[in-house]
């Protein structure tokens, strides 16, 4: 074979078809679902996380006795 790309046929692909590319596949970002209590980690410190604010982006979460709210991406 000569390396390019041949329809199953044989016959070469048109100039339109030569250089086009696929779409890079959609990865789907999973978010972990946090509830009353459970232990988050934030910037390096432990914490509990106590109650998501409603916004979709945004938790409080319980660190050294003081309430943070931070972005729920942040947690790990």
């Amino acid at each position: 074979m000569s390396g390019k790309a041949r329809l199953p046929a044989g016959e070469p692909r048109k100039a339109s078809q030569r250089n086009s590319r696929r779409a890079a596949p959609i990865t789907a970002k999973i978010t972990p679902v946090w509830r009353a209590g459970d232990a988050v980690r934030w910037k390096g410190r432990s914490g509990v996380f106590r109650r998501d604010t409603g916004d979709g982006e945004h938790a409080e979460i319980l660190v050294d006795k003081r309430v943070y709210r931070v972005r729920t991406s942040e947690l790990g």
